[in-house]
């Protein structure tokens, strides 16, 4: 966190780098920075009406306050989402078919889940947080989300960035896994230099040249959850325990540090069959998972002076 210096507190992160109390931002019917802790909670892909609104009742009964879902995702390989596909069939040598739809196409067929999404989330009462990819996605996602989330991929998709200072909506921003605080923050003033005040950021994991488990790609970084509250008090922090880790067992105490940390809420995968998630279903929480989780929270809330 030493790469933040002194001139670029006063030259080049006056706005993000301003001292002061957390400002709450607010998210439909929540906020995200208040007393209270924000938990973010859902599956990383919309498959089905059935699938998200199931999610939905069991993520709010177990006291979640946004439902995150992921509609559009920025897969490494283009083959691993239905959303994209022609067909979700293969070809006589069990390849992927390559048939892959045009954006508009993409939007277009994106839209209907949108449309249960938001659904869902009305249904239980709970906004609904999910990834915009393309400025162009930003108006046809306008009646159904409550916040864009800025993937880590898209961390410096300036397109994107500046459709989205044009919206009312709040954004909750991720840190790219091989980016600096500094990055981080220098983004954020983009946002604010451009009057779109009302961010989030997320720490979601930072990329190392090692870890104890080969397959990892990203470890949480707790410290900076501490900077972030240090050089940016104002802005609230949240974390990504469930893509950072990428493995199911590590999450709840992942939370649990990212809280006493002093994150002011969690962003958590949650699917009613894991095993069977169309993607990432390495870190999702089943409905029991999530439950536990949410106890433990709710334990070290009141040991920071938080509620849940």
């Amino acid at each position: 966190m030493k790469d933040i210096s002194e001139t670029d507190l006063k030259n080049n992160l006056p706005l993000s780098c301003k001292p002061g109390m957390k400002i709450p931002v607010h998210v439909g019917n929540t906020q995200v920075g208040g007393e209270g802790l924000t938990i973010m909670a859902g599956p990383c892909t919309v498959e089905s009406r059935e699938q998200v609104f199931s999610i939905a009742k069991a993520v709010k009964n177990a006291g979640a306050t946004i439902l995150r879902g992921g509609v559009f995702k920025p897969l490494t390989f283009p083959y691993g989402d239905p959303l994209l596909l022609a067909d979700a069939g293969t070809d006589g040598e069990n390849l992927p078919r390559t048939h892959i739809l045009s954006k508009q196409e993409t939007l277009e067929r994106a839209e209907r889940r949108f449309r249960y999404f938001a659904e869902a989330g009305k249904s239980v009462g709970l906004p609904i947080v999910s990834e915009a990819i393309v400025a162009d996605a930003i108006e046809m996602m306008e009646p159904y989300v409550d916040m864009f989330q800025v993937g880590y991929r898209s961390m410096f998709n300036m397109d994107l960035l500046y459709r989205l200072c044009k919206t009312e909506k709040p954004v909750l921003l991720k840190r790219h896994a091989g980016e600096s605080i500094r990055s981080l923050l220098g983004v954020v003033e983009h946002f604010y230099a451009r009057g779109k005040t009302n961010l989030v950021v997320c720490e979601r994991g930072v990329a190392v040249p090692h870890t104890h488990n080969s397959a990892s790609r990203a470890i949480l970084d707790i410290q900076a959850i501490v900077a972030l509250n240090e050089y940016a008090p104002t802005i609230p922090v949240i974390a990504d325990p469930s893509h950072s880790t990428f493995k199911r067992s590590y999450v709840q105490a992942m939370s649990r540090a990212a809280i006493a940390a002093g994150a002011d809420g969690l962003l958590i995968d949650v699917h009613p069959d894991p095993e069977h998630a169309w993607v990432d279903p390495l870190q999702a929480l089943n409905f029991d998972q999530f439950g536990e989780l949410m106890k433990d929270v709710r334990s070290i809330a009141l040991t920071v002076g938080r509620t849940l």
